[in-house]
C-alpha cells in the first residue's frame, strides 16, 4: 500500500476528518476483502460485485453485477446477475434470476460461479488478475481485468451503524480502482472484441445484525457514485446521505498512483435535475465534485449524457401500498446513468467520459 488517506469513517457514517491514516490493516484491501461475506443470507443482507468495461475504441460501456439481496418488503431474498450495455448499434438491459443454492463462493478471495453460466474469479498475481465467463440468453463474455492500480478502501472494513440495539454494517471496498479489460462480448449475437478497454470492479456489502436487525434503508437516506477515466488520471466518488451524518469519499490516482485519498474533503452538489417519465421520479442530471483540501485542487462535473439502467425500488409490491410510500413518504429509485465529465486537476483541464448512479431510500 503506497498512500495515506485523511480522515478515518466512524459509526453510523459519521467522519474524523482530522485524522490521516496510513495503517495497511485500515486501508489495504485484502483478498479475502474481495471474498463472500455473508455465509447465510437472512432478510435485510445484501452482497454485490459490480464490474463495468469502458471500450473507448468502440464507444461501448458494459456494466455487470452479480446482486443478492432483499426484497422492498423484507419478505425474501433475491438473487440476479444483470447486465446493462450501451454500443454504437444498441442499448440493452438483460436479467439472469438464480437460485441462492445454486450460487457457490468463496470468503478467502473472488471465486463465484453459478450453475455453469457464470463464473468470476481472480488470480492472486502482482497486478491481481479478474477474469469474467459468463453465457447466459443475450449475453456472453470472457473478459480479463488486470489492475493498474492498488485497491481503496476509504471506510476501512465497514461502517458499522447501530439505533439502540439494533444494529447493520456497510462495507464499500473497490479492489480495482482501474484496468486494462481484453476479450470478447456478445450481445444478442453482435460480437465485440475488447483490446485495452478500461475496467473498474468494487464490492459491497449490507449484513443486519442476526438477532436485532437495523435495515439499511432506514439509516441511509441515499447516496450518488461515480468514476471517471481522464488521461492519465483516475478519480472516484461516493457521497452517502445518513440520517445524522454525510460521509464523503474522494480517490484520485495519476498513472497508476493514488495521489489523494480522503474522507469529508470534498463539497458534492447536485446542479440540475432530470425528470424519469419511465419512473416518473426525478433524477440528478448534473453533479458537480469540489475539494475541500488546501493542498490538492480538483473540481469534476458530470452531466448526464443517457440513463443506462434503472429501478423502481418498490417494483413488485402492492399497488395501494406502492401509492401511498410514494405519495406519503418516499419515490425511492436507483439510476445508472452515462455522462460527459469536466476535470479540473492541478493546472490540467481535461474533458472525458464517465458514469455515476444515484440510489434513492428516501426523499428526506
Amino acid at each position: 500500500m503506497s498512500y495515506t488517506h485523511k480522515g478515518k469513517a466512524l459509526i453510523n457514517g459519521a467522519v474524523d476528518p482530522g485524522l490521516v491514516l496510513t495503517d495497511e490493516g485500515e486501508l489495504k484491501v485484502t483478498p479475502e476483502d474481495d471474498g463472500a461475506q455473508i455465509a447465510e443470507y437472512i432478510k435485510g443482507d445484501f452482497e454485490w460485485w459490480y464490474f463495468d468495461i469502458h471500450d473507448q475504441v468502440s464507444g461501448s460501456f458494459i456494466k455487470i453485477v452479480l446482486h443478492i439481496g432483499t426484497n422492498p418488503l423484507r419478505t425474501k431474498i433475491t438473487s440476479q446477475l444483470a447486465v446493462y450495455a450501451d454500443t454504437p448499434d444498441k442499448s440493452v438491459s438483460l436479467s439472469y434470476p438464480f437460485e441462492i443454492r445454486d450460487l457457490s463462493s468463496d470468503s478467502w478471495h473472488c471465486n463465484i460461479s453459478v450453475s455453469d453460466k457464470i463464473r468470476i474469479w481472480t488470480v492472486l498475481d502482482h497486478p491481481p488478475g479478474y477474469f469474467i465467463k459468463i453465457e447466459i440468453p443475450g449475453f456472453k463474455c470472457d473478459v480479463k481485468f488486470r489492475s493498474e492500480i492498488e485497491g481503496w478502501k476509504p471506510l476501512g472494513k465497514n461502517i458499522p451503524f447501530q439505533t439502540g440495539n439494533k444494529k447493520v454494517d456497510f462495507s464499500w471496498v473497490i479492489p480495482v480502482p482501474r484496468a486494462r479489460a481484453e476479450g470478447t462480448v456478445y450481445l444478442e449475437g453482435q460480437k465485440y472484441d475488447l483490446s485495452g478497454a478500461t475496467g473498474y470492479h468494487d464490492h459491497n456489502y449490507i449484513k443486519v445484525d442476526r438477532k436485532n436487525p437495523l435495515y439499511l434503508d432506514d439509516q441511509v437516506l441515499r447516496w450518488y457514485w461515480g468514476k471517471c477515466f481522464a488521461g492519465s488520471f483516475t478519480v472516484i466518488f461516493m457521497d452517502a446521505w445518513c440520517r445524522s451524518n454525510r460521509t464523503l469519499s474522494l480517490m484520485v490516482a495519476e498513472n497508476g498512483t493514488i495521489i489523494h485519498s480522503s474522507n469529508n474533503l470534498i463539497e458534492s452538489s447536485v446542479l440540475s435535475y432530470g425528470y424519469d417519465n419511465i419512473l416518473k421520479t426525478g433524477y440528478p442530471s448534473s453533479i458537480v465534485i469540489r475539494t475541500l483540501d488546501e493542498e490538492f485542487h480538483l473540481k469534476m462535473e458530470f452531466v448526464s449524457e443517457k440513463i443506462l439502467d434503472r429501478k423502481d425500488l418498490l417494483a413488485g409490491i402492492n399497488p395501494v401500498i406502492r401509492f401511498l410510500i410514494r405519495w406519503l413518504i418516499a419515490k425511492p429509485a436507483y439510476h445508472g446513468i452515462l455522462a460527459k465529465v469536466r476535470l479540473e486537476i492541478g493546472t490540467n483541464i481535461l474533458k472525458s467520459s464517465g458514469n455515476f448512479e444515484s440510489m434513492v431510500f428516501r426523499n428526506k
